[in-house]
């Protein structure tokens, strides 16, 4: 039911929704983290080790994962959801 529902027009417009919810989420977090670790710690982006990348990348990741989840509610009653015939 649901693959049924992802594959309309309706459906693909979610899923670019998501996409692009996703990629501002990943935008905001990442420049707020990568800012915050090099203003709070003083340490620039050239230091950084790659065990630094890794954690900053996984924290940027998840947090962008929660944003898109929250808002694929909304996201998906606007677009999946039935349509009023008023």
């Amino acid at each position: 039911m649901v693959r049924e529902k992802l594959n309309t027009p309706e459906g693909r417009k979610f899923l670019l929704a998501l996409f692009v919810v996703f990629l501002i989420a990943a935008a905001g977090v990442g420049r707020a983290t990568i800012v915050g670790v090099i203003e709070q710690y003083n340490i620039p982006l050239s230091q950084w080790t790659s065990s630094m990348f890794v954690l900053q990348s996984a924290m940027i990741f998840v947090y962008s994962l929660v944003f898109t989840v929250l808002l694929a509610i909304p996201l998906g009653i606007y677009f999946l959801g039935g349509k009023d015939k008023q």
